[in-house]
């Protein structure tokens, strides 16, 4: 039997690189356009960023969470997220059924800056599970999370980092959308 993943890891690891090669430009093309404006202190205080997956194939994921936070101190941000996402799993022994998912919802976040490049982070996440089957009613589900961790910053300029984050979900039960530890990439302009 042959492995068809393989095409399919190719094809999504060259989407993230392209994807990570424009986030860059893009950070720094905004972080050039930041330092040239004059900005009230608030404006000056803000920092966005977020998220983004994409995942092709028999399981396809669509993902979008961007960020806005405010400085409240050089070391505290605080901040929210919200968030959609596109699940859609295709049964290969009946082509006909298809799963759908969408995931509605955001989350309130702080974060602390430890060192130059290391974060406490902590978050309270709800989202709202809208999933058809065919066949059944659409069914409506909402999960909660508490997530606590840390993370990692790598500078991509003057005013742009790259995060990686490994959190743990405090509320993790059977019906959870998420298995600990969570891991999370994402980018920042401000922060």
């Amino acid at each position: 039997m042959k492995n068809r993943s393989f095409p399919n890891l190719i094809l999504y690891k060259g989407i993230i690189s392209i994807f990570i090669v424009l986030q860059v430009n893009i950070l720094r093309a905004q972080n050039d356009e930041m330092r040239s404006k004059p900005e009230s202190n608030f404006i000056s205080r803000l920092f966005y960023g977020g998220g983004f997956g994409l995942q092709f194939g028999s399981v396809t994921l669509i993902e979008v969470s961007p960020l806005v936070g405010y400085k409240v101190t050089p070391k505290l941000g605080i901040g929210i997220s919200p968030s959609y996402k596109y699940y859609s799993y295709k049964n290969p022994y009946y082509p006909s059924s298809r799963l759908e998912t969408n995931v509605f919802g955001g989350s309130v976040f702080a974060r602390y800056m430890i060192f130059e490049n290391i974060f406490a982070h902590a978050e309270y996440e709800s989202l709202f599970y809208n999933t058809k089957v065919p066949g059944y009613p659409v069914e409506m589900q909402q999960y909660n999370s508490v997530l606590v961790g840390g993370g990692y910053r790598q500078m991509i300029g003057g005013n742009a980092a790259m995060n990686i984050l490994v959190l743990w979900n405090l509320n993790d039960t059977p019906d959870s959308p998420y298995t600990n530890p969570v891991i999370r990439i994402g980018f920042t302009v401000g922060m």
